[in-house]
């Protein structure tokens, strides 16, 4: 199975989180402005890689792909449900530059907490389910 769209979105997703790592370093408050806009990039290839995966890769696996990989991807889409809902409620919370500026601890502690969630689910899907996705 071609799953090369899924991981370029996660070359991408994991560009921004870099980029927003680079900015949170370089000061939260003087970088206020560019965090917010990467959070809000960072909403729309987040949604859209999900949106792909939950309307069709995962509907595919479970109908054509071996048992361990249907029962992996059910896993996999039923962890995801638990990160897009932190996700979702960091977007909210951190989307613009006043709710960043204006308290930048509360930002780079919940930042640290959703971005390591968002990076290691990223690394497991790389490493762990999408070889074996490509192999069916």
């Amino acid at each position: 199975m071609d799953i090369e769209r899924f991981k370029q979105q996660h070359v991408q997703i994991l560009q921004i989180i870099h980029r927003m790592r680079q900015l949170a370093a370089a000061g939260v408050a003087e970088n206020a402005s560019g965090l917010a806009r990467e959070i809000r990039l960072m909403k729309s290839k987040v949604a859209l890689h999900l949106s792909i995966e939950n309307d069709i890769l995962y509907p595919r696996l479970e109908k054509q792909a071996d048992t361990q990989v249907a029962r992996l991807a059910r896993e996999y889409q039923e962890e995801m449900k638990t990160l897009a809902s932190g996700f979702g409620h960091f977007v909210e919370r951190w989307g613009a530059e006043s709710a960043v500026g204006g308290d930048p601890e509360g930002f780079r502690r919940d930042c640290n907490t959703v971005l390591k969630a968002l990076h290691r689910r990223i690394q497991r899907e790389n490493t762990e389910f999408y070889p074996q996705v490509e192999a069916l």
